[in-house]
């Protein structure tokens, strides 16, 4: 049986031979569009805390959290082989020094065969694109870079305090670094409609990333969107709603970019919407029954001639 996209676990499988586990980890980095100094005030969505369980580890050194989570995967996965994400915030916001640091210590542990490093496109000046360049000598690098979408008018409403252009000269700045390219983007994100959700998906296709990783846009309370979802200034997907977007949004990547998420999890406490994310399993098979339903598959509308 032929997937109905390309999986990032099948790729992982593929490029090293056996199944391969992500760790997560919190190195108590902060985010520089988040700042009550200067009165900056973040995106509107964001909750720093909401990953999953990370807030309890600020206190916890980076090898205990990498030797704590290669412990638990070996254990209950029989797992021998990781990648290190860091997750949390915004993880080359800080001196090359420390990232330096962090990261190789991370990457120091038998078995480990990847470092992961989620960041914004504006955060990643020269010394850091230096840095990953040295880290790429000794292990595998992915960096992930939030989007979101690629509208102006979106970016602006979500705060993102960045803009598409400064996301396209990070992807053409890392282009020439033997990374892999991994694009964060929300579905259902307030003003957009599927055409809008379709513009986003063909600048992606031809944008010679590697990897995206796609997820509704989780309502948390305590946040600037929290208010605006109260006041009745959108409204959240249905489930149905969501799997036909990400359906209609692989349809139009190509069959070669790797698909490393199609949902995201939050502490139930603070999700105000959508309640269906809560049940990742749940998603991805109506994902997965929408393109037996349609008869398609990722790629089905991608031109070869566009991609890059």
């Amino acid at each position: 049986m032929i997937d109905s996209y390309y999986k990032f676990s099948q790729f992982l499988k593929e490029r090293y031979g056996e199944k391969v586990w992500k760790i997560s980890i919190d190195a108590g980095f902060t985010c520089p569009h988040w700042d009550k100094e200067t009165g900056k005030e973040g995106c509107v969505f964001c909750r720093n805390d909401s990953f999953s369980d990370l807030q309890s580890k600020y206190n916890v050194s980076i090898e205990e959290q990498v030797a704590s989570g290669i412990l638990a995967a070996r254990e209950k996965y029989n797992v021998r082989k990781f990648i290190v994400y860091f997750q949390a915030s915004t993880n080359t916001f800080a001196p090359v020094s420390v990232l330096q640091d962090y990261f190789e210590r991370a990457i120091s542990f038998d078995g480990v065969v990847g470092l992961s490093v989620s960041t914004r496109p504006d955060c990643l000046p020269p010394r850091v694109l230096e840095l990953v360049d040295k880290l790429t000598k000794k292990t595998d690098v992915w960096i992930e870079l939030g989007l979101q979408s690629v509208h102006e008018k979106t970016l602006k409403l979500l705060n993102r305090g960045h803009t598409f252009e400064d996301y396209q000269n990070a992807v053409a700045a890392l282009k020439n670094l033997p990374v892999r390219i991994c694009t964060h983007l929300m579905i259902g994100l307030p003003g957009e409609d599927r055409q809008d959700l379709l513009v986003t998906a063909k600048e992606i296709a031809d944008s010679g990333i590697h990897e995206v990783k796609l997820h509704p846009l989780l309502v948390l309370d305590d946040t600037p969107l929290a208010e605006m979802f109260r006041k009745g200034e959108f409204r959240s997907l249905q489930l149905d709603e969501y799997a036909s977007l990400v359906c209609d949004f692989l349809e139009y990547l190509p069959p070669s970019m790797v698909i490393q998420r199609l949902t995201a999890e939050a502490p139930e406490h603070m999700l105000l919407a959508p309640r269906w994310s809560l049940n990742k399993l749940n998603v991805i098979n109506r994902i997965e029954q929408e393109f037996k339903r349609r008869g398609t598959r990722q790629g089905q509308h991608h031109s070869p001639n566009s991609s890059h």
